[in-house]
C-alpha cells in the first residue's frame, strides 16, 4: 500500500514543488525591484541645471532678451560679460516606476543564454518530463506487478487530473491569456501543464480499452472524443498548441479504436463535432490555420471512409460535406452571419474557399460511391447549391464556386447509365437481385443534371460577373460560368459517345459558343473587360469543340490551333486583357498534344505523298499560329511564342512528310535511307536560307535563332549522309545516273549552304566559314560518288573500284578545282579561289601518295601529265588575270603645308 501511496504522491509533490518554485521566483523578482529603487534613491543625483547655467552665462543675450538701455547704465550695457543667472532648481530624482522600468530594461538586456535555458527550455522539457513521468511510473508499477489494471488506470486519470488542475490554477493566478505579459518567445506554463494532462488522459483511456479491456469500444470512443473536444475548447484559455494537440488526438481516435462492425456514421459524427469545436475556437481567436486544419482533416476523413469502403460511407460522407459547408457558412465566412468582418472582396478568403472545395470533393466521391443513385445525386446537388449560394452572398468566397465547376463534370463522367437491352451487361433474369446492384438512372436524368448544372453556373456566373466591382472577383465568376458548362459538355460527350464523331454534341458546343460570345459582347459594352475576356475565350473554345465533335481523327489538335487563331482575332478586335496570353497558352497546349502523339492521328495517315493527314495535322496549326502572330501585331512574349510554334510546326511537317515519303506511310519505321537523309538535309538547308534572309530583312533575333538552329539540323543530316548513310558503307542503290539520291544528299545541300553563308551578317563570319567548308566537302563527295556511279552502276562498293575509276577520281577532282577557280576569277570571289586551291592540294596528295603506287602503265603517266598541265594552266591564269589587277589604293597622307 505504501507503494501505491508513493505512486500517487510523487506527481502531486512534483506539481506542488513546481507551484512553490514559481511563487518563490516571483517574490525574488519583487525584492530585486525594491532593491533597485533603493539604490536609485541613495545615489545623489547630478543637478542637471549646473551645465545649463554655465552655458547660459557664456551665451550672448539675444536682441529680444536685452533690456532697454538707459543713461544710468552705460557701463552695464557695454560690458562683454553678462551678470550671472540664478541657478535652476535641481531635477527631482526619478520616481519608483521609472527606476523599476530602468532596472527591468537593464535586466532584460542582460537576459540571453540564461533566459533561453531557464525560462524557455526548462518549461518545455519539464512539461514533457511530467507526461513521461506518469507513463514510466505506471510502467514501473506494471513491471513490478504492484497494482492491478483498475488501479493503474485510476492512477493515470488522477495524474492527468492533477496536471489539468495545476494548469488551470496557474492560469487563474496569472490572469492572462497566453502571450500576454510574457517575454517574447517564452512558453506558456499553464498551457504546457494542460497539454501534458490531456496527453496523459488520452493514453490512459486508450490503455483502458486496448491493454486491459476495461471499457467497451463505444465507451472508449466517446471518452476519447470528449477529451479531444474539451482539449480544443480549452485552447481558448491555454493557447494554439493545445488546439492542435486536441485536433490531432481527435483525428487519430477512429484509428485507435477498432471494431468488428465499423460504422461510418460514428466516425462522421465525431469528425463533425471536432470540426465544429475547432472552427468555433478558430473564429473566437481568429486562428485561420486552425480552421484550415479542421477543413483539411474533415475532408481527409470523408475521402478515407469512401476509399476504404466503410459501410454506409457514401451517406455519411455526403452528410459530412453538408455539415462542413454549413459550419463554415455560419461562423467561418467573412461578412456572413457570425463570421469575421469582411473588409473587401479581395483577397479571396482561404477558409471558405477551401471548405467549398473540400465539401464538393466529398459530395462527388459519395455520389460516385453510391452508384449515382437518386439520393447521392440529390445530396451532391444540395452541396453544389450551397457552395454557389455561399459564393454569391459572400464575395470573399467567390472562388469556391469553381469547386462546383470542377466536381460536377467528374460526377457526370462517372454516371452509371442503364445497360443496352440484350447486351451482356444486362442482369440475368433468374439470378437478378442475388447480388447488390447499384441503382441506375435513365439517360433523361443524366441529361437533366447536365443541363441544369450548366444553366445554373452559366446564368449565375454571368449575373455576378456583371455586378461585382472588383475585376478579379468578376473574373472568378466568369471563369465559373465558362469552365463549368464546357467541362460538362466534354464529360457528357466522353461518357455517351466514347469520343466518336457526334453531330448533336457539335450543335450543343456551337450553342455554347454563341451564348458565350453574346455574353462577352454585353459585358464589353458595360466596360467589364476581365469577365468579357473570359467569356470570349469560352466562345472560341466552344467553337473549337464544335470542330472536334463534328470531325474525325486528330481534329482536336487542329481545332485548338484554330482556337488560338480565333482568340488572336478577338484580341485584335476587342483588346481585352488576357486574350493575347491565352492564344499563346493554347499554342503550348497543342505543342504538348503532339509531344504525346507525334503523328496526331495515330498510325493511319494514308499512303498518298504530301497530301495526307500530316499536311492537315501540322500544316494547319503552322498556318494558324503564323496568322495568330500576325494578328497580335505588337511584339511581346505571346507573339514570340506563336511565331516560334509556327516555325516548329513547319519544321516538323517537313520532317514527317519526308519520313512518310521514304517509308511508304510508316513514320515509325526503324531503318533509314540516303534518300531520306539527303532530302531532310536539302529541306532544312532551304529552310535555313529562307529564315536567314528573313532575319536579314527584319533584324529580329528570333528569326536568326531559328535560322541557325535549322542550319545545324541540316549540317547534321549532311554529315550523316557522309558517314552513316555513305553509299560505299550501306550498299544501297543510289538511283539514276543524274537524278539520284546523290543529288539530294550532297549537291543540293552544298549549294544551299553557300547561299546560307552569303545571308549571314559580319558578326557570324566564323559560322559562314564553317558552312562554306561543309559545302566544299559535300560538293567534292558528290563529284566522287557520281564518278563511281558512272563506273559501277546504282550500287557502289569500295571493292569494285577499278584503276580506271581511280584515275577518273583524280581527273574529276582536277576538273572540279578548275571550275572553282574559273568561277572565283569570274566573280572575283577570293573564297572560291581558296576552295579551288584546297581541292588541288587534295588532288596532288592523291596523285603522289596513291596514284603513283596503285596505277600502272599509261594511267599512271596520264595522271601525272594531267596534273602537271592543270597546275601549269592555273599558274598561267593567276599570272595573266590576277597579277595585272590594280592594288588597293592606299590612303594618301596630305603633305604638311608650309608657310
Amino acid at each position: 500500500m505504501w507503494l501505491v501511496a508513493l505512486a500517487l504522491a510523487i506527481p502531486i509533490m512534483a506539481v506542488a514543488g513546481l507551484v512553490l518554485g514559481l511563487q518563490a521566483r516571483r517574490r525574488i523578482r519583487a525584492l530585486e525591484a525594491r532593491l533597485a529603487r533603493l539604490e536609485e534613491r541613495l545615489t545623489p543625483p547630478r543637478p542637471a541645471g549646473d551645465a545649463a547655467a554655465a552655458l547660459a552665462r557664456h551665451r550672448p543675450a539675444l536682441p529680444e532678451e536685452r533690456p532697454p538701455a538707459t543713461e544710468a547704465e552705460p557701463a552695464a550695457q557695454a560690458s562683454p560679460i553678462p551678470p550671472p543667472m540664478p541657478p535652476e532648481p535641481p531635477v527631482p530624482p526619478p520616481t519608483d516606476k521609472a527606476a523599476a522600468g530602468k532596472a527591468a530594461a537593464g535586466k532584460t538586456r542582460r537576459a540571453g543564454f540564461e533566459e533561453r535555458i531557464g525560462a524557455r527550455w526548462a518549461v518545455w522539457v519539464g512539461g514533457l518530463a511530467l507526461a513521461l513521468g506518469g507513463v514510466f511510473l505506471v510502467r514501473f508499477a506494471v513491471e513490478q506487478d504492484l497494482i492491478g489494471p483498475g488501479a493503474r488506470i485510476a492512477a493515470g486519470l488522477l495524474f492527468a487530473a492533477a496536471l489539468l488542475a495545476a494548469g488551470e490554477l496557474l492560469r487563474r493566478r496569472e490572469r492572462r491569456l497566453p502571450g500576454e505579459g510574457t517575454a517574447a518567445g517564452n512558453p506558456y506554463v499553464p498551457g504546457i501543464l494542460t497539454a501534458a494532462g490531456t496527453m496523459s488522459a488520452f493514453g490512459t483511456i486508450f490503455a483502458a480499452y486496448e491493454l486491459y479491456h476495461l471499457i467497451a469500444p463505444a465507451v472508449a470512443f466517446i471518452a476519447l472524443a470528449a477529451t479531444a473536444i474539451a482539449t480544443i475548447l480549452a485552447a481558448l484559455l491555454h493557447g494554439p498548441a493545445l488546439a492542435a494537440l486536441g485536433f490531432v488526438g481527435a483525428a487519430l481516435t477512429p484509428f485507435l479504436i477498432t471494431s468488428d462492425t465499423p460504422n461510418a456514421w460514428s466516425v462522421a459524427l465525431l469528425i463533425a463535432a471536432v470540426a465544429a469545436s475547432a472552427l468555433a475556437v478558430a473564429r473566437v481567436r481568429l486562428w485561420r490555420w486552425l480552421a484550415l486544419l479542421a477543413i483539411a482533416g474533415t475532408t481527409a476523413w470523408g475521402v478515407t471512409l469512401v476509399v476504404f469502403a466503410v459501410p454506409q460511407a457514401a451517406a455519411a460522407t455526403a452528410a459530412l460535406a453538408l455539415i462542413l459547408l454549413a459550419l463554415v457558412a455560419g461562423i467561418g465566412t467573412p461578412g456572413l452571419l457570425f463570421g469575421p468582418r469582411a473588409d473587401d472582396a479581395w483577397p479571396p478568403d482561404m477558409v471558405s474557399t477551401a471548405a467549398a472545395f473540400g465539401a464538393m470533393a466529398m459530395a462527388c466521391l459519395a455520389a460516385i460511391d453510391g452508384g449515382t443513385s437518386t439520393g447521392g445525386v440529390g445530396l451532391f446537388a444540395v452541396a453544389a447549391l450551397g457552395a454557389l449560394a455561399l459564393a454569391a452572398v459572400a464575395p470573399p468566397a467567390t472562388f469556391g464556386a469553381l469547386a462546383v465547376a470542377l466536381a460536377a463534370p467528374v460526377l457526370l463522367y462517372h454516371w452509371i447509365l442503364p445497360p443496352d437491352p440484350g447486351s451482356t451487361l444486362a442482369p440475368a433474369g433468374p439470378v437478378s437481385g442475388a447480388v447488390p446492384e447499384p441503382e441506375t438512372l435513365h439517360a433523361g436524368a443524366f441529361i437533366t443534371f447536365a443541363v441544369v448544372m450548366a444553366a445554373l453556373m452559366g446564368g449565375l456566373g454571368f449575373l455576378r460577373a456583371g455586378q461585382m466591382r472588383h475585376r478579379l472577383v468578376a473574373l472568378g465568376w466568369a471563369a465559373t460560368a465558362t469552365i463549368g458548362p464546357l467541362l460538362l459538355l466534354v464529360a457528357a460527350y466522353a461518357r455517351l459517345t466514347a469520343l466518336d464523331r457526334s453531330l448533336p454534341f457539335a450543335g450543343f458546343a456551337l450553342v455554347l459558343a454563341a451564348a458565350f460570345t453574346a455574353a462577352a459582347e454585353i459585358l464589353t459594352r458595360r466596360e467589364r473587360a476581365f469577365p468579357a475576356a473570359a467569356f470570349a475565350t469560352g466562345g472560341v473554345i466552344g467553337l473549337a469543340l464544335t470542330l472536334v465533335f463534328a470531325l474525325e481523327k486528330g481534329w482536336l489538335t487542329v481545332g485548338l490551333a484554330l482556337c488560338a487563331l480565333g482568340v488572336a482575332w478577338v484580341a485584335s478586335r476587342r483588346p481585352l486583357p488576357g486574350l493575347r496570353q491565352l492564344a499563346a497558352g493554347l499554342g503550348l497546349v497543342v505543342l504538348g498534344r503532339i509531344i504525346w502523339e507525334p503523328t496526331i492521328a495515330g498510325i493511319e495517315l494514308g499512303t498518298t505523298p504530301v497530301f495526307n493527314w500530316l499536311l492537315w495535322g501540322y500544316g494547319v496549326p503552322a498556318a494558324a499560329f503564323a496568322g495568330a502572330a500576325m494578328l497580335l501585331g505588337r511584339d511581346d512574349w505571346s507573339r514570340r511564342v506563336l511565331e516560334s510554334l509556327a516555325l516548329v510546326f513547319a519544321v516538323l511537317l517537313a520532317a514527317f512528310e519526308v519520313r512518310h515519303l521514304a517509308h511508304g506511310g510508316d513514320v515509325y519505321a526503324v531503318s533509314t535511307r540516303l534518300f531520306e537523309t539527303g532530302l531532310l538535309a536539302t529541306l532544312y538547308a532551304a529552310y535555313a536560307v529562307g529564315l536567314a534572309r528573313l532575319a536579314a530583312i527584319t533584324g529580329r533575333w528570333l528569326h536568326r535563332l531559328f535560322a541557325d538552329g535549322v542550319g545545324i539540323l541540316a549540317a547534321l543530316c549532311a554529315l550523316a549522309g557522309l558517314t552513316v548513310e555513305n553509299p560505299f558503307a550501306t550498299g544501297q542503290g543510289v538511283g539514276g545516273v543524274v537524278f539520284n539520291d546523290l543529288l539530294l544528299a550532297y549537291a543540293l545541300p552544298a549549294v544551299l549552304f553557300i547561299l546560307y553563308a552569303l545571308q549571314l551578317p559580319r558578326q557570324q563570319e566564323r559560322l559562314g566559314l564553317g558552312a562554306c567548308g561543309l559545302a566544299l566537302v559535300l560538293a567534292l563527295a558528290y563529284v566522287t560518288f557520281e564518278v563511281s556511279r558512272l563506273f559501277q552502276g546504282p550500287v557502289l562498293s569500295t571493292g569494285a573500284i577499278s584503276p580506271a575509276e581511280w584515275y577518273a577520281w583524280s581527273a574529276a577532282w582536277l576538273g572540279f578545282g578548275i571550275a572553282l577557280l574559273g568561277l572565283g576569277l569570274w566573280l572575283k570571289a577570293r573564297a572560291l579561289r581558296l576552295a579551288s586551291g584546297a581541292v588541288m592540294a587534295a588532288t596532288v596528295l592523291k596523285v603522289f601518295l596513291s596514284d603513283m603506287s596503285d596505277l600502272e602503265g599509261v594511267l599512271r603517266a596520264l595522271s601525272f601529265i594531267g596534273l602537271g598541265l592543270v597546275l601549269v594552266a592555273m599558274g598561267w591564269l593567276y599570272q595573266r588575270l590576277l597579277a595585272h589587277d590594280p592594288p588597293a589604293e592606299e590612303a594618301k597622307v596630305p603633305e604638311a603645308e608650309t608657310e
